[in-house]
């Protein structure tokens, strides 16, 4: 699977997770991302996501969007990484994503598009 694929997939998961940090939709999106990429893991990697949100979501309003840029690039780290480790999750992350809203899915094909061309 080729790299660029996975980091891009890896930026949207982070990006969506960031925007839903402060919302009631945070708890189901953490668990389905965390799902999606560590099936095994699912608590662990909830129970991390759930540290840097509650980092996130205690800056003032002012620091608001860069603490979200700080959350998404961390996040793109970790689940790049797991992804890389683990390709097949590309598939249920995508679908993850696809179930967000209608701006996500079309990005998320082109993932697909993209990481299945690498193979």
């Amino acid at each position: 699977m080729r790299e660029q694929p996975l980091r891009l997939l890896a930026g949207a998961a982070a990006g969506a997770l960031a925007t839903v940090a402060d919302t009631e939709q945070w708890s189901d999106l953490r668990t389905r991302v965390a799902a999606a990429l560590a099936p095994d893991l699912v608590d662990l990697v909830s129970a991390r996501m759930d540290e840097a949100r509650s980092r996130l979501v205690a800056v003032p309003r002012a620091r608001l969007e860069l603490a979200r840029a700080e959350f998404t690039t961390e996040w793109r780290g970790s689940i790049h990484t797991m992804l890389w480790e683990r390709p097949e999750a590309a598939g249920p992350l995508r679908a993850v994503l696809h179930d967000l809203g209608p701006a996500l899915p079309r990005v998320a094909e082109d993932f697909a598009a993209g990481a299945t061309a690498g193979r």
